[in-house]
């Protein structure tokens, strides 16, 4: 554990020496995003326990909710192409910061009275978080660009800036975790939600200190890619239309898909093994922590490992943790003598740290296919794939449990549910050949000279265009002086 420690100091310390200050804003909207799962807890016990919903339609209501995530690419394309105020980047951050802090307020006072002004207000917070996410991780696909420029080997500038971003979120998960559980003792859930305002409102102070290039939206040459809106998604689609580019999205989409077990997890927890908020903050701690621990394990020891040979095998040790879940759920662990809280604080270390070397290759490899220009776009659209798996995966669990009677009043055939979703954790395994790194990189390099080449044309087009003009307007004033 030491030397691990002290590969990520001499990592910060190397980090600081080639100091970028976007790593700054990075570092702050990824630390908000993860810090603002101080309210989880309490708002999946708003929805148990003060709106009685069942775990199916707790998963279902709560899928609803996260549906800004999905359609990533969209927001992704305002940021790259419609400066808002002179920024493409920093005022969108304020403006979006300001919806989110203003969404928890309402929700702590309007939002705990009625399910769908709850719903309402979380699909807002949502929607607010989830466009800040997008610019941070605009920012990040540039910087990992400019480093690329720099380096000769772009795997490791890539894996770097997203283990940044995702370890920086962790933190924030990892600090929120530890209090989340202890406050729901002492103050209300009205109250946490006031308090998790505060966050996204110091993102908004931070972000007014960012300094970026201001741009006249008066000025914007509409033959520049970057400020043509139709012209970026002609791009984008002209990019992902490439088979070595879609194939791996597909196979990500499908991974992401594998049934969630979360929220039936957390109802049998509680009316269960009747495990107390506190308790469950001591997990998310865990998670949190394993989370971090994942990120630093694959940045120091498995960026290099192709990404074929770690995910095949990072998914089948992810399998068996899942798997190991029956045993609590059959109360075999008592049965052998192990307590209830020293299985899960064990297999939820296997799970999210296994689970989390599983998910980096993909986070690198999505960053590694952006290609100049539509970074926003591009990266948001990878992502939101992740979400939309994910939110399906949500789904399809609460589907699952409806089929197999599985709620909070009979968990007999809930080992039966992780079985049958288990298997969809395997299922993207036999097609991982169609993610060919070497090939897509090469592939995005041909596209990225074409598109340098398309703009050489157009400012040649337009600078041709200018000397006419010059040429048509000094005619017209040798004439008038003639007459004159």
């Amino acid at each position: 554990m030491s030397i691990m420690f002290d590969k990520l100091f001499r990592q910060f310390s190397q980090l600081y020496e080639s100091f970028n200050p976007s790593y700054f804003i990075i570092a702050v909207v990824a630390f908000s995003q993860g810090v603002q799962h101080l309210a989880d807890l309490s708002i999946n016990y708003m929805l148990k326990d003060d709106f009685g919903l069942s775990p199916a339609m707790m998963g279902l209501y709560l899928s609803y909710t996260t549906t800004p995530w999905i359609v990533k690419p969209f927001w992704g394309l305002i940021t790259d192409s419609k400066p808002l105020f002179g920024y493409r980047r920093k005022s969108y951050i304020v403006l979006f910061g300001i919806f989110d802090a203003l969404g928890w307020i309402a929700l702590s006072k309007y939002g705990t009275d009625n399910l769908y002004s709850a719903l309402l207000l979380l699909f807002l917070i949502q929607l607010s978080t989830c466009f800040v996410n997008v610019v941070g991780e605009a920012i990040l696909v540039e910087v990992a660009a400019q480093s690329s420029r720099q380096q000769t080997n772009f795997q490791h500038g890539a894996s770097k800036n997203v283990s940044i971003f995702f370890g920086v979120r962790a933190f924030g998960t990892l600090i929120s975790a530890f209090f989340s559980g202890q406050l729901l003792h002492y103050f209300t859930k009205q109250e946490i939600f006031m308090m998790t305002a505060a966050f996204p409102a110091l993102l908004v102070l931070v972000s007014l200190f960012y300094v970026e290039e201001k741009v006249d939206p008066r000025s914007l040459d509409q033959n520049d890619r970057r400020n043509n809106t139709m012209q970026c998604i002609k791009d984008f689609w002209t990019f992902f239309q490439n088979p070595l580019i879609y194939k791996p999205v597909a196979l990500i989409f499908c991974f992401m898909m594998a049934p969630s077990s979360s929220t039936i997890m957390f109802f049998f927890y509680t009316q269960v093994l009747g495990f107390e908020p506190s308790f469950l903050g001591q997990l998310k701690f865990v998670y949190a922590l394993s989370t971090i621990l994942g990120v630093l394990l694959y940045n120091n020891y498995l960026k290099d490992v192709p990404f074929k040979k770690i995910f095949i095998t990072t998914t089948i040790l992810y399998y068996f943790c899942y798997q190991s879940m029956i045993i609590l759920v059959t109360r075999k662990n008592v049965e052998w003598g192990i307590n209830d809280k020293f299985f899960c604080l064990g297999d939820s270390v296997m799970l999210q740290l296994v689970g989390e070397l599983n998910l980096m290759p993909i986070l690198v490899l999505a960053c590694r296919m952006c290609p100049k220009n539509i970074e926003a776009t591009m990266y948001a659209m990878l992502m939101s794939t992740i979400n939309f798996g994910s939110t399906l995966g949500s789904q399809w669990g609460a589907l699952f449990l409806i089929i197999l009677g599985v709620n909070q009043n009979d968990y007999s055939k809930l080992w039966l549910f992780i079985i049958v979703t288990g298997v969809f954790i395997l299922m993207p395994l036999p097609w991982v050949g169609v993610v060919k790194e070497d090939q897509i990189l090469q592939s995005r390099d041909q596209q990225l000279a074409q598109l340098k080449q398309k703009d050489c044309e157009s400012d040649t087009v337009s600078t041709s265009n200018l000397r006419q003009d010059d040429d048509q307007q000094q005619l017209l004033s040798e004439n008038e002086q003639q007459k004159s």
